[in-house]
């Protein structure tokens, strides 16, 4: 019987299991999984350092991107990276993909302008 953690499915991956660096430090846990399940496709993850409430994520750390070829590996409740703890330091910061907002017709002139400001600003929340 091998002592080697069983490696899991991208599709298993919950939020707050911890991220390791190449160099086996710890960089942060996983936000959310990035991807499209019923496609089975792993794009990436958004971490973040800390575990607190979405609020604080959207100002004071903003979930960060790792692309799937950066994950080396995923065991129960660990992602071990590609890239060393130096290297996750650099990594971009997460951008939810846009969607389509409808907006009512109904929708009055100030909220048409905060969408838009929030598209172009990037001042959306991820949640």
């Amino acid at each position: 019987m091998s002592d080697e953690p069983t490696t899991v499915s991208w599709k298993v991956i919950e939020p707050k299991w911890k991220v390791l660096s190449a160099d086996d430090v710890d960089v942060g846990e996983v936000y959310l999984t990035v991807g499209d399940e019923n496609a089975d496709i792993f794009d990436g993850l958004a971490i973040t350092h800390h575990g607190g409430p979405a609020l604080l994520h959207d100002f004071t750390d903003r979930p960060l991107y790792v692309s799937a070829d950066q994950v080396a590996s995923i065991q129960e409740g660990i992602v071990r990276l590609t890239i060393t703890d130096e290297e996750s330091g650099h990594l971009p910061e997460h951008r939810a993909p846009e969607s389509a907002e409808i907006l009512p017709e109904s929708a009055s002139l100030k909220e048409r302008l905060e969408t838009d400001i929030e598209k172009h600003s990037g001042g959306h929340r991820t949640s």
